[in-house]
């Protein structure tokens, strides 16, 4: 039997402690990725997505809007974050500070994709490796899509599922393999390593990808 899910784990007190969640020390600080990471990870998102100031982008698992804050200051770009924790949301809000900016919940993202909302991009950053049906969240990333929409994902190469029973679960998906099942796969690397620490470098990958048949 699988370990329960236990989305617990992201209902955080306060701004400290959901950094402390989304950017854990990994042989570095939390302060230190977020100062120098973030900044890395926007500049391989705007290579792969060409972003500009009416462009509509998503940010599927937003923690408090680490990205959302930093594209919208270098592009200043409409950005809907989604995220499960109501905590993260809010905080969001307060974090991001922006009349460019909305948090919204899955099950509204997946409403106005059913009304006919498309996002020009969508970014998935650390969030895949912990989603307990990656399926599902794959399948909503691609209907949120435009045809002519891009996405973009930094992930673990294993899984870190949190679970009441077992702690953080590796239940062995293939998040790259199932993405690249849904997508057409345009390019993909690894994080620099002046801009994150070895491990980080070694146990993740990025990859940028189209909706199937409009690579070109």
């Amino acid at each position: 039997m699988a370990p329960t899910y236990n989305p617990d784990v992201f209902n955080v007190r306060d701004i400290p402690q959901a950094m402390r969640i989304i950017l854990t020390p990994e042989d570095s600080t939390t302060e230190a990725r977020w100062q120098i990471e973030t900044p890395h990870v926007c500049d391989l998102i705007a290579q792969a997505v060409d972003i500009k100031p009416d462009s509509f982008m998503l940010d599927y698992g937003c923690g408090i809007g680490r990205i959302a804050k930093e594209l919208i200051a270098r592009h200043g770009c409409h950005v809907i974050v989604v995220d499960i924790s109501p905590p993260m949301r809010v905080m969001s809000v307060m974090y991001v500070a922006s009349d460019r900016f909305a948090a919204v919940t899955p099950e509204l993202l997946t409403a106005l994709s059913e009304r006919g909302f498309r996002f020009d991009a969508a970014a998935a950053i650390w969030v895949l490796q912990h989603c307990p049906s990656p399926a599902h969240d794959i399948a909503r990333l691609r209907a949120a899509l435009a045809p002519s929409g891009r996405l973009f994902v930094l992930n673990g190469e294993n899984r870190s599922v949190p679970t009441r029973d077992a702690g953080w679960y590796d239940d062995r998906l293939d998040i790259k393999g199932m993405l690249a099942g849904e997508f057409d796969v345009l390019n993909q690397g690894r994080l620099a390593p002046d801009k994150t620490t070895d491990r980080i470098m070694q146990t993740t990958f990025w990859a940028s990808f189209a909706q199937r048949g409009q690579a070109g």
